[in-house]
């Protein structure tokens, strides 16, 4: 059997598997947040973790012991965990001064920390703690674990990593105190040994115990050996320990796709390597390949994933019977981003997230339906009316479903999309919907299939910007660029390009053109931070790629991934230049316009990336004149939206 699925041990805690479902701050209700768990122990999970704050002051858009009806919610939660034959974790959290004023517990409330210096995510400039704060918030994780205990919650986990609380006491960066709280090692590591101690002390020797760790902040604040040293003054007092690397402020991400998969079970296996406790690997674990091979190479006793229960929250039972299933692409927009903006999580490939309470229906009767477009739209509403008994029919003039996913899979770090391609097209198979590619819908093929409902989801098509001289052969849209081969790339690396558009599809298409010429970038990342930068000046290579764009700053549409996508920019030389309109294209030269003053570009080639429009108006045109066949319009053939608004207007469509 393979070791993901052996039974594993926690203290006193069985486990059916070895995978958790780690902590997700979802910003949901109690009652959404156990239906959105309960989902996720059905999906196979061992045991899955809900985040509560322990203090006014510390929770962040999450649960909180302090409200006075927290135990029989929490005692509801459990039962129905355990009614998937899953455990229930709950994480004992503080922000400190990466908390929130707008969503703290406490309204009247500030972020508090060891000193005060402002988290750069909120700039909130925090109250630095008191000694007797500090005994207060000790004791409030003591009642917080008490009251989970009582809730018949299976097991608690202390945080003390991300940046949050307990790891800014760690950190000499964040923590300038003089007092018994501050200054050498023994006193920065006093506040969390005293957490746990006090956990330990009020749940008693046999309840599991847990000590989620970043063993690096990689900020240069504290590392493993510091880690190290926590955990081993705790190891009597705790019964696993979980390991991550960064805070969510350092340049290593955490979370997102810049992150290779596993990218930090490395350090799961040093701390394995100095412990006598089980070891929990976590962060970018979202397919079985990669949990397998933690597990087989020691680095861990257990993984643990979050965002891959987001996606799918059946990813354990489908990994088990060899089912394809939908895998995190690590693009950050619908978790930590709208958790940031205080918005309830959802997810661009999973349109089921935070609506686990809406109420599955059934038609009184089954329905013909004609799904036109066999891109994310298409599919997805496919499925939803497959589900619900209804029969249906899906085509596309493609010879593949997947539609523009295929191009965006195509894009540095986003491979990943190939797959949820696949996963997809399973589902249509197992849901019987019937697939048609290289089929043209047009008015007569309405007329002889007869369907009760058309569904248009014809997706978009490139933008093209009324601009001279964009007709000419030397012009390109990206999604040309990324679907062509070979040839064309080689042909396009031979000269200077110009890219128009500066949002995720210019640059994607830059740092893809970028990846297949640069000579030294794999040696540039593998020495970046392991030489002088005399020695790194020498690896960069000239750069024969500008990007253009009439925006003040590149990458606008990019959220939290944006400082890494420009890193990278910078990295391969790539020339930005913003506030920037194009005039004139022709044979060797591109006219642009910066601030009104004309400039002329030397280019041989011009890939335009300057966004989409729908399609599909001669079939919505004839659907709309002939009242006969009831139809809708959704995903980007009824307004550009990205990967996200398709799943999303196809679920509603079907389930509201």
């Amino acid at each position: 059997m393979c070791l993901l699925f052996e039974k594993g041990k926690i203290g006193s805690l069985f486990l059916k598997n070895k995978i958790i479902m780690t902590a997700v701050h979802t910003g949901f209700s109690l009652e959404e947040e156990t239906r959105f768990l309960e989902r996720r122990a059905k999906g196979g999970a061992a045991a899955v973790t809900a985040v509560m704050g322990v203090s006014g002051t510390g929770a962040s858009g999450n649960m909180c012991v302090l409200e006075e009806t927290i135990i029989e919610p929490l005692r509801k939660m459990s039962k129905t965990i355990h009614r998937e034959s899953g455990k229930l974790i709950v994480q004992l959290f503080h922000a400190g001064r990466n908390g929130c004023v707008a969503m703290l517990a406490d309204p009247t409330a500030v972020p508090v920390a060891p000193s005060s210096i402002p988290s750069p995510i909120y700039r909130t400039i925090p109250l630095e703690l008191t000694e007797e704060g500090i005994q207060n918030i000790i004791k409030e994780f003591g009642v917080a674990a008490g009251v989970c205990k009582a809730a018949c919650v299976d097991a608690v986990e202390i945080s003390c990593s991300a940046g949050y609380l307990l790891s800014q006491f760690i950190s000499p960066l964040t923590n300038k105190r003089e007092d018994g709280y501050g200054g050498s090692l023994k006193n920065r590591l006093r506040f969390p040994i005293e957490v746990v101690k006090e956990v330990r002390k009020v749940v008693g020797s046999f309840y599991p115990v847990i000590l989620r760790v970043s063993a690096s902040d990689m900020l240069g604040g504290y590392g493993l050996e510091e880690t190290i040293a926590l955990i081993r003054s705790v190891e009597r007092e705790i019964d696993a320990v979980n390991v991550t690397g960064g805070w969510h402020e350092s340049e290593v991400p955490q979370i997102s796709m810049h992150l290779p998969e596993g990218g930090f079970a490395f350090l799961a296996r040093a701390v394995k390597q100095q412990v006598d406790i089980p070891v929990i690997a976590c962060n970018r674990i979202n397919n079985e390949e990669t949990a397998r091979q933690i597990l087989e190479e020691g680095c861990a006793d257990f993984v643990g994933c979050a965002r891959a229960f987001i996606i799918d929250s059946d990813f354990v039972n489908k990994m088990k019977n060899g089912t394809p299933y939908r895998r995190c692409i690590g693009c950050n927009k619908g978790c930590i981003e709208r958790i940031l903006k205080h918005q309830k999580i959802c997810c661009i490939f999973n349109p089921e997230v935070g609506r686990e309470t809406w109420e599955k229906s059934c038609p009184d009767s089954a329905r013909r339906v004609l799904v036109v477009g066999g891109g994310p739209a298409g599919m997805e509403s496919a499925l939803q009316y497959a589900k619900k008994g209804h029969e249906v029919r899906l085509c596309t003039n493609e010879n593949m479903v997947g539609g523009l996913l295929h191009v965006a899979a195509k894009a540095p770090y986003k491979k990943t999309i190939a797959g949820n391609i696949k996963a997809m097209r399973s589902e249509l198979e197992y849901f019987k919907v019937q697939v048609c590619c290289s089929t043209e819908v047009n008015g007569g093929y309405v007329e002889s299939y007869n369907p009760d409902l058309v569904i248009v989801a014809t997706g978009s098509r490139p933008m093209i910007p009324l601009i001279p001289g964009i007709d000419q052969p030397h012009v390109y849209t990206a999604q040309q660029v990324l679907k062509g081969g070979d040839k064309l790339i080689a042909e396009l690396l031979k000269g200077k390009v110009l890219i128009v558009g500066g949002g995720s599809v210019g640059l994607e298409t830059a740092l893809y053109l970028s990846g297949k010429s640069d000579l030294y970038a794999k040696s540039r990342k593998f020495l970046s931070h392991r030489v002088k930068p005399e020695i790194k000046e020498l690896l960069r290579s000239p750069s024969n790629i500008t990007i253009v764009d009439i925006a003040e700053k590149m990458g606008g549409d990019l959220g939290g991934l944006r400082r890494f996508m420009l890193k990278e920019l910078e990295e391969y030389n790539i020339n930005l230049i913003a506030s920037t309109r194009v005039e004139d294209i022709r044979e060797g030269t591109v006219t642009i316009s910066i601030n009104g003053k004309e400039n002329i570009l030397e280019t041989d080639y011009v890939i335009l990336a300057a966004g989409y429009q729908p399609q599909g108006k001669v079939l919505i045109d004839w659907l709309t004149s002939n009242r006969q066949y009831p139809y809708q319009v959704i995903g980007d053939a009824q307004r550009i939206g990205g990967i996200g608004k398709a799943l999303n207007d196809a679920y509603e469509l079907v389930n509201v």
